[in-house]
């Protein structure tokens, strides 16, 4: 080969390996380069699951610890709801467990919505599903126990102060003790569960190693044929509610308050009734009149009060003003000889209702009988009807 084109071909040698050592550090910089911004993302985003982990634990804590008090209260009223005695009214012991009872549904049900509210961002893996399925299993629970009691008992849930009511609850259809029993340990059953999901969720943030602190809770502790809220308690409570003497309907509805308009004058019997639930009593017609001053009208505002221990709906009050003269006076105007009125009113126990009824046409100069009364549940139609009925003799001066 001629001396010169040897020259080139070394010459082309070097040129070929110079680019080949070129683009062998080109690409392990490259290289370098993408491996080391994996190292850095795997870094920065092991940082952010270690703090969204983290920052979950803090706020299931704290949701833990509500369910915790809401299983231990809810726990000592289900232990003691069949011993409760009778306060004056509106403090019995059927409102004491309608009030306890509202109380655990609502806690659950905000626990159930705040456990559900804590994602995005999620933490690792399941915690989250399980976390929040116990507190819906809870949640559930605590409202089939308190539908099953009241319909045990006859109750239902209370209004909530302040909120806005466009009608007042009426109680709900009665089950048999059977019924009751099974539902009431169905409930227990649910909330066992809803322990154990809580212990396989703690257990499995052990066995992941995450950075998640949560409390114990238990709402069925060992013994659980002991516990409360454990099947075998609640349901022997379905029975022992249903025989506690304090827990049995009672219906006592009086008139409390009777006014006239126009008032009465100073002379003649008082146009007006006042009576408590302690010692209610019935007016009775008198021949002494109520006198009225002159007028072409009588309107007659009443209270009727609910002074037992149940919800009593659609209780049909009566106003009845007939013409009272003594026989021969010449009768006034059809229109003014006096008519009837009724109006329904639901009441919780111990609430009451002011009613004003239809104002009824009369003639001045004569005498009017006036009846009120209430519509009774058969048991105090029988027992107790002291203060649901009020007489008047009315006089219209001339």
């Amino acid at each position: 080969m001629p001396r010169a084109r040897r020259r080139r071909s070394r010459s082309a040698a070097r040129r070929s390996l110079g680019k080949t050592v070129f683009l062998f550090g080109f690409f392990g910089l490259v290289t370098l380069v993408v491996v080391g911004s994996l190292a850095e993302i795997h870094a920065q985003s092991s940082a952010y699951r270690t703090s969204t982990d983290s920052g979950y634990g803090q706020m299931a804590w704290v949701v833990a610890e509500a369910s915790n008090q809401t299983g231990s209260q809810l726990a000592g009223l289900m232990s003691t709801a069949a011993g409760l005695t009778n306060q004056p009214v509106p403090n019995t012991a059927r409102t004491e467990i309608q009030q306890g009872l509202d109380d655990a549904v609502n806690s659950t049900a905000q626990q159930a919505d705040r456990a559900e509210g804590l994602v995005p961002p999620f933490p690792t893996g399941t915690v989250s599903d399980r976390f929040t399925q116990v507190m819906a299993d809870r949640a559930k629970a605590t409202a089939d126990l308190r539908t099953t009691i009241d319909r045990g008992l006859g109750m239902a849930p209370l209004p909530i102060a302040g909120a806005p009511s466009t009608s007042t609850p009426s109680s709900a259809p009665l089950i048999p003790i059977g019924q009751a029993t099974a539902a009431m340990g169905a409930v227990g059953v649910l909330f066992q569960r809803a322990d154990r999901l809580y212990g396989d969720l703690l257990a499995y943030v052990h066995a992941q190693r995450l950075p998640i602190h949560l409390p114990q809770s238990v709402w069925v502790p060992p013994p659980v044929a002991e516990a409360p809220l454990g099947p075998t308690q609640l349901a022997a409570t379905a029975s022992a509610l249903s025989t506690a003497v304090p827990l049995v309907p009672f219906h006592q509805l009086v008139i409390t308050a009777v006014g006239l308009e126009p008032p009465a004058v100073t002379t003649g019997v008082p146009g007006t009734a006042s009576n408590s639930c302690s010692a209610p009593t019935s007016t009775v017609r008198t021949s002494t009149p109520t006198v009225l001053p002159p007028t072409s009208s009588v309107r007659v505002a009443m209270t009727v009060t609910n002074c037992g221990t149940v919800v009593e709906s659609g209780v049909v009050v009566t106003q009845v003003i007939t013409l009272a003269d003594p026989a021969g006076t010449a009768p006034p105007p059809r229109a003014t000889r006096g008519g009837r009125a009724q109006t329904q009113v639901t009441l919780l126990s111990g609430s009451s209702a002011a009613l004003s009824l239809p104002s009824v046409s009369v003639a001045s100069g004569h005498l009017y009988d006036l009846d009120l009364s209430i519509a009774l549940p058969p048991s105090q139609a029988a027992h107790n009807p002291a203060g649901s009925s009020q007489q008047f003799l009315l006089q219209i001066s001339g």
